[in-house]
């Protein structure tokens, strides 16, 4: 009987660690590669999780965009003034870049990931694609997502 017993509590382990690794296979654990947390950043976009998205902007990012600033704004112009319920998305090429830099006087990155992004929207102008590209850099051992400012 004893056996029977150690067999259960492998089983139940075993589940266990199957539900956990399904339950957060979707945050930013999956994300071990330039192209998928951007998808994560674009999914989380698409269901109106803003709050998760900012999470995945590089810390720059952030010092640009106060979280609440943020949803608050993604809200006001997408799914207020645009009429945007979600979106589809087409994430294009992706190339490695050695050298970057984040606006015209931020820093300058190394190993940067530059990944096309095509966003469709059905608003209340009409059927339009905006393409644009996002850039993905490492930062505490996560990938992190960075908008272009050099203009």
């Amino acid at each position: 009987m004893r056996k029977r017993r150690k067999k259960g509590w492998l089983f139940v382990l075993l589940l266990g660690l199957v539900m956990v690794v399904g339950v957060f296979g979707v945050s930013t654990f999956g994300a071990n590669s330039p192209e998928e947390v951007v998808e994560l950043f674009y999914e989380y976009e698409q269901e109106g999780d803003f709050g998760d998205a900012w999470e995945l902007f590089h810390s720059e990012m952030k010092k640009r965009f106060n979280k609440t600033d943020y949803i608050q704004t993604k809200n006001h112009v997408f799914l207020g003034h645009m009429e945007v319920d979600t979106f589809d998305v087409k994430i294009g090429d992706t190339d490695k870049l050695n050298r970057w830099r984040f606006g015209k006087d931020g820093p300058v990155f190394q190993h940067v990931y530059q990944v096309e992004v095509i966003l469709t929207y059905k608003s209340q102008f009409g059927l339009f694609d905006m393409v644009f590209y996002c850039y993905t850099v490492e930062e505490d051992g996560e990938w992190k997502v960075l908008w272009d400012y050099n203009y």
